[in-house]
């Protein structure tokens, strides 16, 4: 069986990674963008990468470029990739992602021309009904071709409970829907010693109470409400590493210099995603006290399932679909809420016996919800229905 697992831009190794267990049951073959947000080379089977309408329109002066984009998502002609529909032909199955994607929309046109070709259609949304809020407005996109694809789709898999509810407002039959998450690899991530080798390049001591932050460096994940809260935290023997690049990466230097903590803060654009099990091992705990805005809530957060794997106790703001992936694995705090963020990292820089409670139990919860060679079973009986 032919399986094209059509992602764009988003293809990446820590979702395929849920796939890679099937490539020897399957012919997979991955599509993304000639310019992909992630790293390709490294995902275990072929990946052919397609020019993007997005590369087209990045041509463009910077004003420009912005009316396109706002012009393209309410045609619903956004990450459309050229010659998909070609690719499809000697297909089976074309795994695309999201009602808010025009390959998703390709892909159920190509059943018109490949009779057999079947699709599925994996969703992280969690709003219903979601707008792209610009400087133009709040634009939707094209209503007609997301009716098109809930139509032509022939399996909905949400990864959270609250996907599911999205794509059930959204007229979605709830027969057509499965929840199967995602996972890490739970040997990569898994509880370790911690990396002397990183801890000397980066200068954190024995002593020491790591924090680490893992996300794009937007107000939504909130990089800055945790500078607040290590900062109320003052511990002497403390260090917060924060990774991730994105338009705030300036102003959370500007923070850290306010804050005069710089020799406390190690702040790193981009880690390979191959290294980054490394920063799990030092941290004593991981925060990403993300926060709602209005066209996004946190949909999953694989940061989550990493830390939990590696044995590292969560602390998470309490929003989107993080309370289904943390479960009782970790301190939720209201988003957006400095205060009772420093109080959670308190608590857990003073309780050690707590620290390891939570770690032993996210471990427990990523072995039994989201070891990636069970999700890749899940995701084979559903191709598997179809053939």
């Amino acid at each position: 069986m032919k399986v094209a697992i059509v992602r764009g831009r988003h293809l990446n190794k820590f979702e395929m990674q849920n796939y890679e267990p099937l490539k020897d049951e399957f012919e997979l073959i991955g599509y993304s963008s000639k310019r992909p947000s992630f790293e390709t080379d490294i995902i275990k089977f072929p990946v052919k990468k397609l020019r993007a309408v997005e590369e087209v329109r990045d041509r463009f002066p910077g004003p420009l470029r912005k009316l396109l984009a706002g012009y393209l998502y309410k045609k619903g002609y956004s990450q459309h990739l050229f010659g998909l529909e070609k690719e499809l032909m000697g297909k089976d199955i074309a795994h695309v992602a999201e009602l808010r994607t025009n390959f998703s929309y390709q892909a159920v046109r190509a059943k018109k021309d490949n009779p057999r070709l079947q699709v599925v259609n994996s969703v992280w949304q969690n709003i219903p009904y979601v707008r792209l809020h610009t400087s133009l407005g709040p634009i939707e996109f094209n209503r007609k071709v997301i009716e098109k694809i809930i139509e032509g789709t022939d399996v909905f898999i949400a990864v959270t409970e609250r996907g599911k509810e999205a794509l059930i407002l959204e007229g979605v039959p709830e027969e057509k829907i499965r929840i199967i998450p995602v996972g890490a690899d739970l040997e990569r991530f898994r509880p370790r010693e911690r990396d002397r080798e990183l801890m000397e390049k980066l200068g954190i001591g024995e002593e020491d109470f790591v924090v680490l932050h893992i996300g794009r460096a937007v107000w939504e994940k909130g990089a800055e409400y945790l500078l607040h809260a290590f900062k109320l935290l003052n511990i002497r023997n403390s260090k917060l590493i924060v990774i991730g690049r994105g338009p705030e990466y300036g102003w959370i230097d500007e923070l850290v210099r306010r804050y005069r903590i710089e020799e406390k803060v190690i702040h790193i654009e981009r880690v390979p995603y191959m290294e980054i099990h490394r920063y799990y091992s030092v941290a004593d705990v991981f925060v990403l006290p993300s926060s709602p805005i209005p066209s996004w809530q946190e949909q999953f957060g694989m940061v989550f399932v990493e830390a939990m794997a590696s044995g590292v106790p969560v602390v998470a703001g309490h929003s989107g679909s993080i309370p289904e992936v943390v479960g009782d694995a970790g301190i939720l705090v209201p988003p957006a809420d400095f205060h009772e963020l420093s109080i959670a990292l308190r608590t857990l820089a003073e309780d050690e016996k707590l620290r390891e409670k939570l770690g032993k139990t996210g471990r427990k919860r990523a072995e039994k919800e989201f070891d990636p060679r069970k999700i890749a079973e899940k995701i084979k009986s559903v191709y598997l229905s179809l053939s």
